[in-house]
């Protein structure tokens, strides 16, 4: 503590300045005197002498404590925090550090989360994709076409899918079920033909770049919409219909056997619950979906700009949907 802290940084004030001191004397000050006194006697008597003695010096304190003023040196102040720390003692409860205990700390920032290293293009690691997936792939990473969503990449002609982090990691890739005519548009309205009114002709999965969004369908089992519209979406395989064999055809080899869908991505069960439901089906997405009869610039250099024109799922609540069979 530094030599000066007590000493009085201008002359001692005359009685005459502190009228508060003068009133301890004469018959008013005789009364108040003898009013602390008995008031002493009644908490001593109440909680013992111990506690009745640290009580009324608390009291004390309390009662005879100012504000500080530009003039009260630094031993007045800490004899009224000392006061205000004993009382709160007595009264069980915590008492807040005074301000010069201990100098304020900065906040902390929190915790940056870790950044994806950045890419010029695609990486798809040990897969070896076909000339069209990486150049889909390269494309997306290249433009930032995705923002910093995650996005997936499905090769039609080699019914495969592909999974990326936003920067272009591959996640990780999989066989799928499209549809199985060949083409890439949807035919207006198809969403909401019975399933058993499809033309066999209109069982196209669609090419283009959606933006995803979670959902529902009729059995309350968790999708993800690229055109909600259309009942073009993202599931698990259901082998409802035993004479499709939709297993069997999802473990062919030959990308052509596994044409056998209504127009949905059909993709096997571990990997939907591995890949695709913990990140598609909590937040938003962006799937690409390249084309096998247009050209690559028609479906996603079609505008001045030349990006791909996305189609979002639908900016509505989007209410469960029979797409199981799709």
């Amino acid at each position: 503590m530094p030599a000066n802290t007590f000493a009085d940084p201008a002359p001692r004030r005359q009685p005459t300045s502190r009228p508060a001191d003068t009133r301890e004397y004469g018959a008013d000050g005789l009364f108040q005197r003898v009013a602390r006194r008995l008031r002493d006697l009644v908490i001593m008597g109440l909680v013992g002498p111990a506690a009745g003695a640290l009580a009324i010096v608390a009291l004390h304190f309390t009662m005879g404590a100012h504000q500080p003023g530009p003039d009260l040196n630094a031993a007045e102040a800490a004899r009224q925090r000392e006061a205000a720390r004993v009382l709160a003692l007595l009264e069980d409860r915590p008492y807040p550090a005074p301000p010069q205990a201990a100098a304020p700390q900065p906040a902390t920032a929190p915790a940056a989360a870790p950044q994806l290293p950045t890419l010029t293009a695609a990486d798809f690691r040990d897969s070896e994709p076909t000339p069209d997936a990486r150049h889909m792939a390269d494309w997306v990473v290249a433009r930032h076409d995705n923002g910093r969503m995650p996005f997936v990449v499905l090769d039609k002609k080699d019914a495969r899918l592909y999974v990326f982090k936003p920067n272009g990691e591959l996640v990780g890739d999989t066989p799928v079920l499209l549809g199985s005519a060949h083409g890439d548009d949807t035919y207006p309205g198809i969403g909401d033909v019975p399933i058993n009114q499809v033309k066999p002709y209109q069982r196209t999965t669609a090419a283009g770049r959606f933006v995803t969004r979670p959902g529902l369908d009729a059995d309350h089992t968790d999708v993800v919409w690229l055109d909600y519209d259309a009942a073009l979406a993202m599931h698990r395989v259901i082998n409802k219909v035993k004479s499709e064999h939709r297993l069997q055809h999802l473990a062919n080899p030959n990308p052509k056997a596994r044409r056998i869908s209504w127009g949905c991505i059909n993709i096997p069960i571990p990997f939907f619950d591995a890949y695709i439901s913990p990140v598609f089906g909590k937040r938003q997405g962006v799937t690409y979906v390249i084309p096998e009869r247009k050209t690559f610039a028609e479906v996603f250099e079609n505008d001045a700009a030349g990006k791909a024109a996305p189609r979002v799922a639908s900016t509505e609540p989007l209410a469960p949907k029979d797409v199981a069979q799709r």
